[in-house]
Order: C-alpha cells, then sequence, then structure tokens
C-alpha cells in the first residue's frame, strides 16, 4: 500500500502516505471485526467466526480505494470545490474509504466506524471523516436536477452518490435495500442526469469527468438463465466498442434489477464473475437481500440500512412540495400534522407481518393523495380515504386506521365514512398521471387477489362497470406444462409495454 501511493502521489511526504495507509489497513482490520461480530450474534463458533470474517475484505477494497482516490483528486485539482487550504489528499481518501467500506455497513456499525475514522482524522488536525463524506453527498445532490415531487433523503443522497462514482470510473455497484428506498429511481435519475453535452447541469457536461451513460436493463426473475446475463453483456461491450471507436465519450452500463430473485441452485449468477473481474462496462445491481460472498467481493456494496424518523419526515415534505424549508402558504395548516404521520407508520413497520406486507412506496403514496385530495383543510375523511388506497388488504387494517385518525384526534367510529371496496377500486382507476411532471410517483398500479379459478372477479368488475370493455387489455399468464418460457417472456413484455 506504502509503495503503490507514493507511486500515485509523489508529491506526499513519507509521513502522509503512512498515516493514509495506516487508515486503509485499520479499514480492513474494522471489516474483519465486524462481520465477527456478526457471525458470533448467529451462534458461529470463535474459530469460525474469525476464519469466515477474514473472507469480508480483500486486495480488491484496497484496489478500489485507490481507483476512487485518483478519479477524486482528478476533480478535486480541476474544481477546487471546498477552497485553496484544504488537503485534497485526505479528503479524498475519506470518500473513497466511505464508499468501499462505510455504505456496506448497516447503521450500527456505520457508528462504530465513523468515531473510529473521526478519531483518527482529529488526532492529524484535518477535516473530520464523518463531515467530508457528507460534504459530497451534498455536493451532488445540490447539483442533481430531480424532478418535483422526489424528496433529498439521506438514501436518496447516498444512492446517487454511489451510482455516479461508480459508473464513471466502471466499479461494479450493488446497492441493497428495502423495496421503496430509491435504489431504482437513483440509477434513473443519474442516467437522466449524466448526459454529456446534452445534460442539464453544467457540471455534468465535463465529459472527461463525467462520461455520458447508455444504459441496458435486465430485470432478473427466478427463471433467469446465465445466457440472458451472458447476452445483455455482449451486448452492452459490443455497443460500448463502438463507441470507443467512435471516440465518443460514453460509458455503457449494465443495470440489473431484482439480483436477489433467482434461485442460487441454478448458479445463473456465476456467469457474472468473470465480467465483475474484468469490467469493460460498469455495472449496478439492485436487490433486496444480500448477495453472496462471491458476488459482493466484485462489487462495492452500499447497504440502505432502514430509514430513520428525520428520513421519513424529509421523504414526506419532499412528497408535500418541491423547494426545501419553502411550504406553500396553503400547506403550512397541515404540514405538521401529515409530518406526524411517520410516527404510526414507524409503529406499524415494528411487525414482522406488516413489514412483509407494507413499505415505504405505500408511506409515500399515501402523503401523495393528501397532498393532492386535501382541500382548505386536511380531514379525517380524506386520511381515512388515503388509508383506505394505500394501506388496506391487512387484517389488522381497522387499528391501522385509528393510529394514523388518533394523530387528529379523530375516532374511526364517529368522524369517518368507509367506502366500498369497488367505490375504493373505482377512484383509484381514475387516476391519470400529470403530463407536465410525470413522476414514478404519480399514479400506483393495482393487484386485486381472485380466488376464483373461471376469473369470475374480472367479469364481475366489467359488468359492474369498474373496467370498460373498449379500453382495457387482457392479458392471460397460465403455468401449463405445455407453457413456453418464451410464451412468458412475450406476455411480460406485453403488459411492460402496455404500462
Amino acid at each position: 500500500i506504502n509503495a503503490k501511493m507514493k507511486m500515485v502521489h509523489r508529491s506526499m511526504s513519507d509521513a502522509e502516505v503512512a498515516s493514509l495507509t495506516k487508515l486503509i489497513l485499520d479499514s480492513q482490520e474494522a471489516m474483519r471485526s465486524y462481520a465477527k461480530e456478526q457471525l458470533r450474534a448467529h451462534n458461529i463458533s470463535l474459530e469460525e467466526a474469525i476464519v469466515a470474517s477474514h473472507s469480508s475484505v480483500s486486495q480488491r477494497d484496497i484496489q478500489r480505494v485507490f481507483t476512487l482516490h485518483e478519479w477524486l483528486m482528478k476533480g478535486y485539482e480541476k474544481s477546487k470545490p471546498y477552497g485553496d487550504r484544504t488537503d485534497y489528499h485526505s479528503r479524498a481518501l475519506w470518500v473513497a474509504l466511505g464508499i468501499v467500506y462505510y455504505m456496506r455497513l448497516t447503521a450500527a456499525y456505520r457508528k462504530a466506524y465513523s468515531d473510529l475514522m473521526d478519531k483518527a482524522c482529529r488526532l492529524s488536525g484535518e477535516v473530520i471523516f464523518s463531515q467530508a463524506f457528507e460534504d459530497e453527498l451534498k455536493w451532488y445532490i445540490d447539483r442533481v436536477d430531480l424532478s418535483l415531487g422526489i424528496a433529498k433523503t439521506q438514501a436518496l443522497k447516498e444512492n446517487i452518490f454511489a451510482t455516479i462514482i461508480c459508473t464513471v470510473t466502471r466499479t461494479p455497484l450493488i446497492i441493497v435495500g428495502a423495496p421503496g428506498s430509491s435504489k431504482t429511481l437513483s440509477f434513473n435519475v443519474t442516467v437522466a442526469n449524466l448526459k454529456g453535452q446534452e445534460s442539464k447541469v453544467e457540471t455534468f457536461r465535463e465529459t472527461d469527468q463525467y462520461p455520458s451513460l447508455d444504459s441496458h436493463y435486465y430485470q432478473c426473475s427466478r427463471r433467469t438463465t446465465s445466457n440472458e446475463i451472458q447476452t445483455i453483456f455482449t451486448r452492452a461491450i459490443n455497443r460500448q466498442r463502438s463507441h470507443l471507436k467512435n471516440s465518443l465519450p460514453i460509458h455503457c452500463v449494465v443495470f440489473m434489477d431484482e439480483a436477489g430473485l433467482p434461485k442460487e441452485s441454478h448458479e445463473s449468477l456465476k456467469v457474472l464473475h468473470y465480467y465483475l473481474d474484468n469490467p469493460v462496462v460498469s455495472f449496478v445491481a439492485i436487490t433486496n437481500h444480500v448477495l453472496d460472498a462471491a458476488k459482493t467481493n466484485r462489487a462495492i456494496s452500499l447497504f440502505r440500512p432502514e430509514s430513520s424518523g428525520d428520513d421519513l419526515e424529509t421523504l414526506a415534505k419532499g412528497c408535500l412540495y418541491s423547494e426545501p424549508g419553502k411550504p406553500p402558504a396553503e400547506l403550512n395548516i397541515d404540514l405538521v400534522t401529515i409530518t406526524r404521520f411517520c410516527q404510526p407508520y414507524q409503529n406499524l413497520m415494528v411487525g414482522k407481518d406488516a413489514k412483509q406486507f407494507f413499505g415505504l412506496r405505500d408511506f409515500i403514496h399515501f402523503v401523495n393523495y393528501l397532498r393532492k385530495r386535501r382541500h382548505s383543510i386536511l380531514t379525517a375523511q380524506v386520511v381515512l380515504e388515503a388509508l383506505e388506497r394505500n394501506f388496506n388488504g391487512s387484517d389488522e387494517f381497522e387499528d391501522i386506521c385509528r393510529q394514523f385518525l388518533a394523530t387528529l384526534h379523530s375516532h374511526l367510529d364517529v368522524n369517518v365514512k368507509h367506502r366500498q371496496i369497488l367505490d375504493i377500486l373505482r377512484d383509484s382507476l381514475a387516476d391519470r398521471p400529470n403530463e407536465a411532471n410525470r413522476t414514478e410517483n404519480e399514479v400506483r398500479y393495482k393487484l386485486i387477489i381472485d380466488p376464483s379459478e373461471d376469473d369470475s372477479l374480472v367479469r364481475l368488475l366489467f359488468t359492474f362497470g369498474v373496467l370498460d370493455r373498449q379500453n382495457t387489455r387482457v392479458f392471460v399468464c397460465s403455468d401449463f406444462p405445455g407453457d413456453t418460457h418464451l410464451q412468458k417472456i412475450n406476455t411480460i413484455a406485453a403488459i411492460c409495454h402496455s404500462a
């Protein structure tokens, strides 16, 4: 590590090189220590935990630190974003360590690692690690062009920052988090901003630092095959070679959605090893649970901890208005009330059953419903309708309503009136996106579970006028022995095209 640091940064003194080298070694050791603690918590013996924890980090992590440090220094030397007196070597190392080590950790271990690095920074007299990393998140989120209704939560800041840095440096990235934690959104925002000279943001028009992104999407499923993954990479690599041949500042990036779905027994993701070890194109995968060590060791991991109360409040405010600290005058009366709904939502998500059924997207759409349907003042009836739309379908629905309505000091049995299921469905189908400001949170898809075996519920929806026969396309998916995989793919593609 010393030799590499001296070779890359010849202007640095031996003392500086030794100090930065120690931070990398301390980070490696900290990751092993945290891994050992987690293994011991799962009743793994001490000897086995020590052996297994060694594979939690590798020389790949050290190489990533150097790659990111070099790229960050290139940008710092050009723009001097934090003034002329800043020690950019140290700041670049803090940020690189944050991306490689800090972001992979759970909330508790993030605090421990941040304290460890901050202590080392204070001894050297430089800007502390936590401040340097937060400065970098803020610098990027302040420059990214976001659509209205997208809140600048900590999750979004980290996801966008990591996606930008990893795609432009061709460092593989795996984002792990629950549904609704801005994983897909952050990738789409990054691609929308990194468009080279066509970018709306001046910073991202500097294509030597921020090349344009050419995205290649792949949706994983339980039936994903290694051939399908190989095909998407081959297509992206051929496209990348074409861009290089024409001297175009464009990076192709493979985006793998729901990377945790393929069955491990099929080993369909094993083909990734070659492409991650020899990255010709960038790679971003998102998943709801951690992948095996063979995948995670070959990429930077970003683990999304559960949203804090502050993050939920930021999320709610972002859904209500676009400019932080500047809510519309008509919202001032109800703003405090709406943000108080964060607490009953957190209480709801403590239960394991609720976590399997609800998530952040339900809360986001709940707040969006309140924003669109409230008039001069927020009423208990509007809150109930928002709950019927977004938190219905559970046996605990009555209790959920009581908790949320208690925030308004309203009672479920006195002040409000439940709607019939068909009325709720009919009302939800009438929603249309705002053409002037389309966002992914504007309209929800509907899932209706039909317990019958002859599609009688679908026929009833037509009979009662909930669905219009002239404007409705029906796709039938079956699972008979004679059905081919191609038939299912074509049906899914037709549904996606219709959406």
